[in-house]
């Protein structure tokens, strides 16, 4: 994969990622947020996924949004506070899919987690309080003082397809538009590092064995470990 990273001016992060013939664009944007009840100390984010393409449909993208939510929720470092339980900083990721050739899962992911990387955000002496809310003195976007460097997780993912062969499975990792038509089904590893927490999404009727898994999750890991070395 191919990352760009700081090509927007007016987001607080932005990243362009390619890997194929598939190619993506994320940018994050700073809004003051109302934190969840149960954690009144934590940030949160929102995802937008957006396309420019024809070939990939409301439904796809509608399904990728709600994963790559999912994805991205509980990542957030928990001191995005502005005031304990009533304020904090929201995070707004919006995703653009540029062009597509199958892979989205993984490439739409990385393309997050550079953007990720890349935000900036405002400091807290940027803040007032004006009729019981909190505003930034200047746009948040043009106020952005410090790079954020979070200790937090972040994620990677690998997809493969599976195929069958003489009543076994075998892997093809990162297929292409036209290859997908022609797999079994699809297993997704996401690797959450630096912990190496993993976990698995599979869709497809042939039986894996731990064999398999064990395979894929190291292929998973070193995919992990190299975009960790770029992102």
């Amino acid at each position: 994969a191919k990352v760009v990273s700081s090509l927007l001016k007016h987001s607080a992060g932005s990243a362009l990622v390619k890997q194929g013939e598939t190619k993506i664009l994320a940018a994050t944007t700073v809004q003051i947020g109302q934190p969840h009840p149960e954690i009144p100390d934590h940030g949160d984010v929102i995802v937008s996924v957006t396309t420019t393409t024809t070939t990939n449909d409301q439904s796809h993208s509608d399904y990728l949004q709600s994963w790559l939510q999912r994805m991205l929720d509980g990542l957030l470092p928990p001191k995005l506070v502005l005031k304990t339980g009533k304020a904090c900083i929201r995070l707004v990721m919006t995703v653009l899919i540029l062009q597509a050739d199958g892979n989205l899962h993984d490439v739409t992911l990385t393309a997050c987690m550079a953007a990720w990387k890349d935000t900036k955000l405002p400091t807290m002496d940027d803040l007032i309080e004006h009729q019981g809310k909190l505003w930034w003195k200047d746009s948040p976007i043009t106020s952005l003082a410090t790079v954020h460097e979070s200790k937090t997780d972040y994620r990677v993912s690998l997809t493969m397809g599976v195929l069958e062969k003489d009543g076994k499975a075998l892997f093809l990792v990162d297929p292409t538009g036209e290859e997908s038509p022609y797999v079994d089904g699809f297993l997704t590893v996401v690797v959450t590092l630096p912990r190496q927490l993993i976990q698995y999404e599979y869709s497809g009727s042939i039986a894996l064995t731990a064999t398999d898994m064990v395979l894929a999750s190291r292929m998973a890991v070193g995919r992990a470990e190299e975009l960790s070395r770029i992102l």
